[in-house]
């Protein structure tokens, strides 16, 4: 929880350049807490108290201060401090971060760099964003399999200060080929004088540069990893990708798929300018205001058969609202099973039949029960079958669009939830007030009566 009070008396160190103040002013907080302090302040703040603190300071808590801050932050800090606080950072992190800077302010940090530092740092953000490169760190430890165990635990006590995670353990031979891995708690229980290409294990699981971050997501769920190596086509180490990258993958990707199911653009956030959220929000509008107007032509169409059974216009939007929810029911399962691989984009038709036999009998089940409302309501047999077969029929039409709409978006290479619920919504309006009007006007002299 933030604290308004801590955030003046953090402003007003500031201000003082209190640098004695400003280094235990958190020392009772954890990092991230520490950082939701610090995202309270203005980006010119948050970079004089770097500059006031120093870069290594400031780092446990700077890298969990919200992205779009510490890239405000980067605009407001000096020469003599960007490239230090840019340089400490993991490179994964760093290339992040580098990453969805301007050209300009990407041009003025890297000519900072060291040449090294530079050019591990250019060679990272050259992977596609979407690709196991893209999000991988090159901070890990390795071991060659011809020493002992005594003297990879010295290696690693050199190395562990430096990576991101020593958990795991690489074994690569001379040409840097990825041949086997250790896990910490393997080296500790080993008698020293063993050598690690004995007790090592050769059956390693390891991801592609550019295999894409869902697959790997998948990878590390199934085998339960806290990190998983990376190799390129000749299986050389190139980095390895840790499990909290994979997390903030599973919840962007998660939030991708919520925002598109709800048809909003996932750059769209609740701190957006009130004209960049109508900008990202009305071409999707006037999308739907297409497909609601296609509705609305399919109801004009049997304006005589309304005029005649004016109680018709008030039960078809409960037949096109519970096939629209029926849809989103569908089309949620389906989305989330392509998203974790559960279904394949090709032969998927007893998918698609078992999502009409949910529709089929929900149907029935649904439109049983409206029927009975309606004739005791209106004491009009016909409407309630009018009513039960329309409904069956919509239900129907919900279960295969909400299935055919993401596979197919799938087979374009298209994310299945981009547009789906406008699709799907779309089919079970016109679905539904074509079925209740027809089978209305076709039934229309026994709605009548004598």
């Amino acid at each position: 929880m933030v604290d308004k009070l801590k955030q003046e008396q953090v402003r007003q160190w500031i201000r003082d350049e209190n640098r004695e103040a400003l280094l235990h002013a958190f020392e009772d907080l954890h990092p991230a807490d520490a950082a939701e302090q610090l995202a309270g302040l203005s980006p010119s703040e948050v970079a004089r108290y770097v500059e006031l603190v120093g870069p290594a300071e400031t780092l446990p808590i700077f890298e969990f201060v919200p992205f779009e801050m510490q890239r405000e932050t980067l605009e407001h800090l000096p020469r003599s401090i960007l490239p230090r606080l840019i340089e400490l950072m993991s490179p994964d992190d760093r290339a992040d971060l580098v990453e969805e800077l301007d050209e300009k302010s990407q041009e003025r940090l890297l000519s900072l760099l060291m040449q090294a530092e530079r050019q591990e740092l250019l060679k990272l953000i050259t992977y596609p964003e979407g690709s196991a490169g893209g999000h991988m760190t090159t901070d890990y430890a390795f071991l060659r399999p011809d020493v002992s165990i005594g003297t990879a635990l010295d290696h690693l006590r050199m190395q562990a200060p430096k990576k991101e995670t020593i958990y795991y353990v690489y074994v690569v031979d001379l040409a840097r080929r990825l041949i086997g891995f250790l896990s910490l708690r393997d080296l500790i229980m080993e008698h020293p004088e063993r050598y690690v290409r004995e007790v090592m294990n050769k059956n390693v699981i390891a991801v592609r540069v550019d295999q894409d971050i869902e697959e790997v997501a998948k990878v590390m769920s199934r085998y339960d990893f806290l990190a998983i190596p990376v190799v390129d086509a000749e299986q050389r180490l190139v980095g390895i990708i840790t499990y909290d990258d994979v997390f903030d993958v599973m919840a962007e990707e998660a939030t991708e798929d919520m925002y598109l199911l709800a048809n909003l653009d996932t750059d769209e956030k609740i701190t957006s300018p009130l004209p960049r959220s109508v900008k990202l929000r009305v071409p999707w509008l006037l999308v739907n205001l297409c497909t609601a107007l296609l509705a609305a032509y399919t109801v004009s169409l049997f304006s005589d058969t309304i005029s005649a059974f004016v109680t018709l216009a008030s039960l078809m939007p409960i037949v096109a609202g519970i096939g629209g929810n029926a849809g989103t029911q569908s089309l949620t399962v389906v989305v989330r099973a392509l998203a974790l691989g559960q279904i394949k984009v090709h032969g998927n038709l007893p998918i698609l039949l078992k999502q009409v036999g949910i529709g089929l009998f929900s149907g029935l089940i649904c439109g049983f029960v409206m029927g009975a409302v309606a004739y005791l309501w209106h004491h009009n047999i016909w409407l309630s079958l009018i009513l039960w077969m329309a409904m069956t029929a919509n239900l129907v039409i919900a279960g295969s669009f909400g299935a055919i709409v993401p596979i197919t978006l799938r087979k374009f290479n298209l994310d299945p939830a981009l547009g789906s619920s406008i699709f799907v919504t779309m089919a079970t309006d016109v679905g539904g007030f074509l079925t209740f009007l027809g089978l209305a006007t076709l039934l229309l002299h026994h709605l009548m009566g004598p």
